[in-house]
């Protein structure tokens, strides 16, 4: 036997060495145009110890081995001297397969080869890799030489050392080494690719035959095994039987864990004369059954990388899948392996949530970036994902490798996903060591009521993992904030196997305990039973009286307080805003900016820039650093029954995030009687899309030139309001404010007073009163005019009293009163204002013995100023107590007479000077008296006439 093998090795070495020496001559005359795979010529199937194909087979189980063949189209040629024979219909250069996915290896079942051991030694050689690390046996029938039948040759295929950047490599020798490198396919289903480049064309190839052995120290293989410088397998000197290995049994191949569906395995060759034309084959199906026979057993744990309840925080998430393993810790060669994970969906606990403030470091990677558009798929292009968009590390541990799998988080990019979601997140497994090179989209749904998230993976790659570890940076940025209270929290999951649906889905769950409140301190109550607190602040920049100066209003809260839904506040007497010269932002240009992305409102407001009065800032999210974010307040027109409306325009856009354009209108109700603004904002909004805002404060800054007035009043006063939490608790605001500087202010108006039509007595004349100011002046804050004795009420005009229930009803400010109780008409002018303001002067019923007499202006705003008659010494006396703090030019009475005056006359106006009474006191204070002479248009022309009469006589 011995005398056998050796002359078995010399014929092999000569004819290897007659193939190396005439192999390009018998190429040279060999036609190129018909290469390519010849009928049945490629060939994948797994096969059972006894060498026999299996098909269906048991999923998950480790199969005999696994074989592939490709045979090569032959041309017959007539050589001269040598005949006709059969050649190859040319020379093959590179041979990719690629196996269907789920089908893996593990090259950590047996030892592997060095590269210094594998090259062939000698010219012709063989390799000196040992028999333990033989993995299978490659077929090769190949030419010899012209004139020779084709011969069939036998290789020990070894596991080898792959180099860095390789998942895997095997290799045999057939006169020259033959190296196939495996690899996971990237950005596709993930199954084996084995990849054979630069075949010599020394070997004239009919057909090659890799098979590799599902479990390698299994007995089956013993005759099969080679010994380093043997040429043929099993019988080595002396033994008669084959070699026993005396490695454990170690699976190296294993089956899909995927039951009921087809699977194919695809090849592609190139010759050498077109290396870049593949032509692609495809051979199965195979399939699989027993899916419910595969174990299913993962686990989860997840926590917070904090202790502290409504806190920024990272987390770290564990996701483990127990092998199946035999009772010496090693994967169980005769059993069936683990299932491989499909799909995982995780869900946060309640309250756990995104973190506005993360926006503010963070930028997105795109689908070009990553290598996930169609395009990046196509050139396999790497990542170049922009550091900013890291969210956090991956570590995957494997069976099949020796060592752990580094990774990489990163957010994915707005709407340009997979998804087509606003949340989304990339997990990059990207090996130096092995090559290995993954790249899976994950999509977050937030919940568009609560912001509770779910992360899903789906369609996972059929790869064994026995434990992923994923960690999200934490720190005052992170990107998740933790519940608002404390005590256990518990994340919840649906992890899917491969094997579904015959196999179950499985739901671990893991739980973390919070166990402070956000200041470190003990731990608060939550919900509506959380402190309804807040800070407020509010006041002019330069509280010089009558000084136009910027005005900003601030609240805010602390975390673990209850969150802000809503603000009203009352502005002090005399702090009002110019009007004049300012339009409208349209109530369509407000629905259309509602509705608009916030980088576009960025780039083009919806209202007009002459609309725009102020601006805001909003702080929202967890921790010491909230994430701001700035806007504009327009002047808008009436709303919700108010003459005026703030239009508090914010485009919600932060580091890679558009969450779209918030619109917050604030009704401007104003005081008819003091002119006070009392602002009422629309519900604030909580959450955007999912994400929960957890406003912390707001700002508003009424910074426009010349637009917010100061009193001319120097006592103290307050900006007063009311705050309201998403839980419709209330909490009084109040926030000191004074002027300053009252005094540098003068007053000194002036009043004419003058009637028309009948002088004598018993008779009724009209009256017109004409009030003018300065303009630095203090405005006017009482004034009290007594007309003279020539002058009493004339009771038996007063016709109809509005009442007081009348004058309030319908728009108000009189106007359900009856016609009949008009007894004239008024008329302010005012610098605030584009146009004055005018209405009808009533007499409305009063406390007092007498009717109040009230001229009801209207224009932009709505004034009623109230005047209380009585009688003081015998003559009339109107009050006016309460005049608005406001700066008005010139105010223009005038009462009918005749048949509808209020003024009769007690003596002939013409015989006497009329003087009234004036008394005027100022908001800061100041007084002014004065007797208007009560002039008479009807004594001036008397008096012309008798002048001309005299002339002429």
């Amino acid at each position: 036997m011995h005398s056998a093998r050796i002359k078995r090795g010399v014929a092999y070495r000569c004819a290897v060495l007659a193939a190396a020496l005439t192999g390009l001559l018998a190429f040279a005359s060999t036609a190129q145009a018909d290469f390519g795979l010849g009928p049945d010529g490629f060939e994948s199937s797994l096969l059972d110890s006894a060498g026999t194909e299996v098909n269906p087979s048991q999923a998950g189980a480790h199969p005999g081995s696994q074989q592939v063949r490709f045979t090569l189209n032959t041309v017959a040629h007539n050589y001269p001297g040598y005949g006709t024979e059969p050649d190859p219909d040319g020379q093959i250069k590179n041979v990719i397969a690629e196996l269907p996915p789920g089908l893996v290896g593990n090259p950590q079942a047996v030892p592997s080869c060095e590269q210094k051991d594998f090259p062939p030694n000698g010219p012709i050689g063989y390799s000196r890799c040992q028999t333990d690390a033989q993995i299978g046996v490659a077929t090769v029938v190949y030419g010899v030489a012209p004139g020779y039948p084709p011969q069939t040759l036998q290789s020990p295929i070894y596991n080898l050392v792959p180099p860095k950047g390789v998942l895997a490599r095997v290799g045999f020798v057939a006169a020259v080494p033959i190296v196939i490198d495996i690899a996971v396919r990237s950005g596709g289903d993930y199954g084996l690719t084995a990849t054979t480049r630069d075949i010599p064309q020394t070997l004239n190839i009919f057909s090659t035959t890799v098979t590799l052995w599902g479990v390698p120290a299994d007995s089956s293989h013993d005759t099969e095994r080679f010994v380093p410088g043997s040429f043929q397998p099993g019988d080595p000197p002396g033994s008669g039987i084959g070699l026993e290995s005396d490695l454990p049994r170690r699976p190296f191949m294993t089956n899909p864990t995927r039951c009921g569906v087809d699977l194919f395995s695809h090849m592609r060759v190139a010759s050498w004369a077109d290396p870049n034309d593949f032509l692609p084959y495809t051979d199965g199906p195979m399939s699989f059954v027993g899916c419910d026979q595969v174990d299913f057993d993962p686990s989860i744990d997840v926590k917070p990388t904090t202790s502290l309840a409504d806190a920024p925080s990272g987390l770290e998430f564990d996701l483990k899948v127990p092998q199946n393993k035999d009772v010496e810790g090693n994967p169980d060669p005769d059993g069936v392996s683990t299932a491989h994970l499909r799909d995982a969906v995780v869900t946060l606990p309640a309250g756990m949530t995104v973190n506005p403030p993360s926006a503010d470091v963070l930028d997105a990677c795109s689908l070009e970036q990553v290598g996930m558009s169609a395009a990046a798929v196509a050139n396999s292009n790497p990542v170049t994902c922009p550091d900013a968009s890291i969210l956090g590390k991956a570590t995957v541990i494997t069976p099949t490798l020796d060592h752990p799998l580094p990774g990489i988080l990163y957010l994915a990019k707005q709407n340009e996903n997979p998804f087509g979601s606003l949340l989304a997140m990339y997990l990059v497994i990207d090996d130096p060591v092995s090559g290995l090179f993954i790249k899976l989209a994950g999509k977050i749904d937030p919940d568009p009521q609560t912001g509770q998230l779910t992360v899903s993976f789906r369609e996972n790659p059929q790869l064994p993992t026995e434990d992923l570890k994923l960690t999200l940076f934490g720190g005052p940025h992170a990107s998740l904030k933790t519940p608002a209270g404390c005590g256990s929290h518990t994340t919840t999951s649906s992890l899917t196997p491969w094997t579904a649906p015959e196999g179950a889905v499985a739901t671990p769950s893991s739980s973390f305990t919070l166990t402070n409140g956000p200041d470190g301190g003990a731990c608060q109550q939550t919900g509506s039973a959380a402190p309804n607190q807040f800070s407020f602040i509010a006041g002019s920049a330069d509280p010089t009286a009558k000084a136009f100066s910027p005005f900003s209003l601030k609240i805010a809260r602390a975390d673990g307080t209850q969150q802000l839904s809503s603000l009203d506040a009352t502005l002090p007497k005399g702090l009002i805003g110019k009007l004049a010269g300012i339009p409208y932002c349209p109530d369509a240009a407000l629905a259309a900016a509602a509705g608009k992305s916030g980088r576009a409102e960025l780039a083009s407001p919806s209202c007009p820039a002459a609309s725009r009065v102020g601006a805001v800032d909003v702080g929202a999210g967890a921790g010491a650093t909230p994430l701001y974010v700035s806007g504009s307040v327009y002047l808008a027109g009436p709303y919700k029954g108010a003459p005026l409306s703030l239009a508090v325009v914010t485009p919600a856009v932060a580091g890679p995030f558009d969450l779209g354009t918030v619109v917050v209108r604030n009704a401007l109700e104003v005081n008819p009687e003091t002119a006070q603004v009392h602002a009422v904002s629309d519900p604030l909004p909580t959450i955007l899309q999912g994400i929960p805002l957890n406003l912390r404060s707001v700002v508003i800054k009424m910074d426009r030139p010349d637009f917010t007035l100061n009193p001319t009043d120097c006592n103290p006063l307050a900006v007063t309001g009311s705050a309201t939490s998403v839980f419709n608790q209330g909490v009084s605001l109040s926030s000191p404010f004074q002027a300053d500087e009252c005094g540098r202010l003068k007053f000194a108006p002036k009043l004419k007073l003058s009637l028309k039509g009948g002088t004598r007595r018993a008779q009724y004349p009209a009256l017109r009163a004409v009030l003018t100011t300065r303009k630095d002046d203090a405005n006017i804050a009482s004034t009290v005019v007594a007309l003279p004795h020539s002058e009493f009420l004339a009771q038996n005009h007063i016709r109809t009293i509005c009442t007081r229930v009348q004058f309030a009803a319908g728009a108000g400010n009189g106007a359900e009163c009856p016609k009949g109780s008009i007894y004239g008409e008024a008329r302010a002018t005012t610098p605030l204002l584009d146009a004055p303001l005018s209405g009808p002067v009533y007499l409305r019923s009063s406390n007092n013995p007498l009717p109040d007499l009230v001229a009801a202006l209207h224009g932009q705003i709505d004034v009623d100023l109230v005047g209380r008659i009585d009688t003081v010494k015998g003559g009339i006396r109107t009050t006016f107590a309460q005049v608005p703090d406001a700066p008005v030019s010139r105010f223009v009475l005038e009462m009918q007479g005749g048949k509808k005056g209020l003024l009769e006359n007690s003596r002939n106006l013409c015989n006497s000077t009329n003087k009234a009474s004036v008394q005027m006191g100022a908001q800061n204070g100041a007084f002014s008296d004065s007797a208007p002479v009560l002039r008479s248009a009807g004594c001036k022309k008397k008096h012309k006439a008798k002048k001309h009469k005299s002339a002429g006589h």
